[in-house]
């Protein structure tokens, strides 16, 4: 996200967008990555809950297009209603241009995807490939990485996988407490007993996970959470890969909201901007996603069209 914000703040500023539109613009619309595969989200949750990995990346295709054309509307709506941005048509030799940056950058699903759906690969196996792909291609392509730099994100990555796994040792004691005390059979209970239908435990959860994503990260909380929801979601009969897709996005909405959001304290690094300035300019964004979960939630044929439509195989 960091490139990302480096990247596009000078191009928004050249064309007067506001500091505060630049950066809740950056800030949220980098959350659609851990929607739209390849979603490492995803993977965790897909092994938590013993749910098709294949089948939620692709239900995670529609959704995240539907949210990208949502917040794309709304900066073109607000550009032309406040009066910023390059009103200068873009060119051909420009659109060739940006095609050609992006190509590279476009390689990374269409492998990861194309390995997944032709049996190559699994899609744990994609990320060691992916991983490869991305140190070619920053190396001889950009060449914005040297050998050393490699190294070194080897190393940061080892570290933020040893953290990773610490969780999820500690997330599969607590699966195993809760399954020996039975509470996740209590919990079905407890529903059964006070007659929660779907809308309404997809209306609580949704508050929950707002409100939890706000002070953990997405892959924690899927470890946490996962082992308690999911009997409910197989009582209540909820499909698993639309309850994924709710979850996800859920989450991705925690990766810019205040006071712990991951990427409201990039952003600030990227930009050099106040977190306050920062936080008024994610609202309009949070709004918008939160809309959009309103409608995937309650309309899980998004989801599970998409599933069935990319699913190749």
């Amino acid at each position: 996200m960091a490139s990302v914000g480096k990247v596009m703040s000078p191009s928004m500023d050249a064309a007067n967008y506001p500091r505060r539109v630049t950066a809740g613009l950056v800030t949220s619309v980098s959350a659609i990555g851990i929607v739209i595969p390849p979603s490492i989200p995803m993977i965790v949750y897909g092994a938590s809950a013993e749910a098709s990995i294949p089948r939620l990346y692709a239900a995670g295709i529609l959704p995240g297009l539907v949210l990208a054309a949502a917040l794309a509307a709304f900066v073109i709506l607000r550009a032309l209603r406040s009066g910023f941005g390059d009103a200068q048509p873009m060119s051909l030799r420009g659109i060739l241009h940006a095609t050609r940056r992006a190509i590279w950058a476009l390689g990374a699903p269409i492998i990861v995807l194309g390995g997944i759906y032709g049996g190559i690969f699994s899609p744990t196996e994609a990320a060691s490939v992916a991983c490869v792909y991305a140190m070619i291609v920053t190396r001889f392509v950009f060449r914005e990485l040297s050998f050393a730099d490699i190294l070194e994100s080897a190393r940061n990555s080892v570290l933020f996988s040893a953290q990773i796994l610490l969780i999820v040792a500690a997330a599969g004691l607590f699966s195993w407490v809760l399954t020996v005390n039975q509470v996740p059979q209590a919990l079905v209970g407890w529903i059964a007993a006070h007659d929660v239908t779907p809308w309404q435990f997809l209306l609580a959860v949704n508050i929950l996970l707002l409100l939890w994503g706000c002070v953990m990260e997405p892959m924690s909380a899927i470890l946490l959470l996962t082992p308690i929801l999911v009997p409910l979601v197989d009582t209540l009969g909820i499909d698993k890969v639309h309850f994924g897709i709710v979850m996800t996005l859920n989450l991705a909405i925690g990766l810019f909201t205040p006071p712990f959001g991951i990427n409201i304290f990039v952003a600030q690094s990227a930009l050099g901007m106040k977190s306050a300035d920062i936080y008024r300019g994610v609202l309009p964004y949070f709004l918008i996603f939160l809309l959009v979960l309103l409608v995937i939630t309650y309309v899980p044929a998004i989801a599970l069209f998409s599933a069935e439509m990319f699913m190749f195989g």
